[in-house]
C-alpha cells in the first residue's frame, strides 16, 4: 500500500491508497515540534482502527510545505516503516512543465494538485485550493503549469477577524446563509465570510479567464471548497483529494 502524505501548515493529511483507490484519509493538526515518534504513534493509531500496521506500506510520498517537519517526516519513515520517503518539489518533478520564474518558491502541493486536475480532464484548468492559503493554480491546455494567484485562506482570515475583533464569537463551523443581509452577528459572520469569499472566487477567476482566454474548467479542492462552491457558479466540480491524487500519480511513474 501506498502512503501519500499532504503536509499543510494548518493540517497534516495522510492519505492511504489500496491498488488505485484513496482507500481512507487521516487529518491530524500541523505542530512544526513535532517528532518522528509523534508521528509514528498517530500513523500506528490510525492503521490500527482499520486492522493494518506498518508492513502493509510499501510506498511513501511527500507533498510539504513546512520544512521544519522534514526530519520528523524522514525519521517516521525509516524508523517505522523502513522506507526513505520522496518528497516532492515542483523544481525537481519531471511530469508537467512548470513555467514559473522560480519554481522553488512553489508549494509541492500546487503542482500535485495540477497534475492531478491535468490528468483527470486534459484541458485548460484553474484550480482553486482552499488551504491555509486560497491558490489558485493555472493549468495550459498543453499540461503546462503556468501560474497563479495566492490569498489568504478562509480560517486563517477568520481567525484574525476573531483576534482584532474582541466582541465577535469565534466560530469553528460555516454554513451557507439564507441572504446577504442579515439580523444576527452568527449570520452576518456567515454572509461576510462565506458570500465574500464566493465573491473572491469569482473576481479572480473571471479576471484569470481573461488572460488565460479560452473557457478553462475551474475546479475546487481543501476542506472548504464544497461550502465556497455552492454559493457560485465559477467553480464547476470539486475534488477534494486532488493533492493525494497528484501525489500517486507522481509515484506510479517515478516523475518526481
Amino acid at each position: 500500500m501506498l502512503l501519500t502524505l499532504d503536509v499543510g501548515n494548518t493540517n497534516v493529511k495522510f492519505g492511504l491508497w489500496r491498488c488505485d483507490q484513496l482507500a481512507v484519509v487521516w487529518r491530524v493538526s500541523t505542530h512544526k515540534e513535532i517528532s518522528g515518534d509523534e508521528l509514528g504513534l498517530a500513523l500506528d493509531g490510525f492503521l490500527r482502527l482499520n486492522s493494518l500496521n506498518f508492513g502493509d506500506i510499501d510506498g511513501f510520498i511527500v507533498a510539504s510545505v513546512v520544512p521544519p517537519m522534514r526530519p520528523a517526516i524522514e525519521r517516521l519513515g525509516v524508523r517505522y516503516l523502513n522506507l526513505t520517503p520522496i518528497f516532492v518539489e515542483a523544481q525537481t518533478q519531471r511530469l508537467m512543465p512548470i513555467l514559473y520564474d522560480h519554481p522553488q518558491e512553489m508549494g509541492a502541493d500546487r503542482v500535485a494538485v495540477s497534475i492531478a486536475a491535468f490528468r483527470r480532464f486534459k484541458r485548460a484548468l484553474i484550480i482553486v485550493d482552499f488551504g491555509t492559503a486560497t491558490t489558485f493554480d493555472c493549468v495550459s491546455e498543453k499540461g503546462e503549469y503556468l501560474g497563479g494567484s495566492i490569498a489568504p485562506g478562509f480560517r486563517l482570515s477568520a481567525e484574525a477577524l476573531f483576534q482584532k475583533a474582541s466582541r465577535l464569537p469565534k466560530m469553528e463551523r460555516w454554513s451557507s446563509p439564507e441572504k446577504a443581509i442579515c439580523r444576527d452577528t452568527i449570520s452576518g459572520l456567515n454572509s461576510g465570510m462565506v458570500l465574500g469569499y464566493a465573491g473572491l472566487v469569482e473576481g479572480l477567476v473571471n479576471r484569470i479567464k481573461a488572460e488565460m482566454g479560452g473557457e478553462p474548467l475551474v475546479a475546487a479542492t481543501g476542506g472548504l471548497a464544497a461550502l465556497i462552491a455552492g454559493e457560485t457558479k465559477a467553480i464547476m466540480t470539486v475534488l477534494p483529494d486532488l493533492t493525494m491524487e497528484g501525489l500517486k500519480i507522481l509515484y506510479d511513474e517515478k516523475m518526481y
